[in-house]
């Protein structure tokens, strides 16, 4: 019987340059491809936070005399007051290592709920990088998700609901 001999090719054949360049794009532009869906669900994550920390507030308000708790010099105290934790007052975009990712508005401070004239627009807790987690004024708020071109913050108001404010509607609101 005849030996069939088969030719023998050194080198690449055309379509693994092809596969090898297209394995690369795929590796390269997925990270790419994925960061806005990454970004939207932390930005879910950081409104359903910050919708459990005021529900317990207002809960803690209904129990005690329909009034707001009273801030001292550590606001921790008040997250303990309405007892949440720890890991709801962190914000996943938060890129800073602090307990606390959110800022309680210090004006609410032992006030009771029935001398906030518009609930709705009045702020409870915020976005914020500051350490002691009060929230006196509006540049105590960190604009700290993006989507597109717009950088927002997330804040929760007195009616216990939460919305995603760009940085021109936050003067408008939360101090009236």
């Amino acid at each position: 019987m005849k030996k069939i001999k088969f030719p023998t090719f050194r080198g690449f054949i055309i379509a693994e340059p092809i596969i090898i360049a297209a394995t690369t794009l795929m590796l390269v532009a997925y990270p790419l491809a994925t960061q806005p869906h990454s970004e939207k669900a932390r930005q879910s994550t950081c409104t359903s936070n910050q919708k459990q920390v005021a529900l317990a507030t207002l809960l803690y308000c209904y129990e005690n005399d329909e009034t707001f708790p009273a801030v001292s010099e550590n606001v921790g105290e008040v997250w303990e007051l309405i007892d949440v934790y720890a890991k709801i007052l962190e914000c996943p975009s938060n890129r800073n290592n602090r307990s606390f990712s959110y800022a309680y508005n210090t004006n609410l401070s032992n006030l009771s709920l029935e001398k906030i004239p518009i609930p709705t627009e009045v702020a409870l807790t915020a976005d914020s990088d500051r350490e002691d987690s009060k929230m006196i004024e509006t540049t105590d708020i960190a604009l700290r998700h993006r989507i597109g071109e717009t950088t927002a913050a997330i804040v929760s108001f007195t009616d216990g609901h939460v919305a995603w404010m760009s940085e021109d509607s936050i003067n408008d609101v939360l101090f009236k």
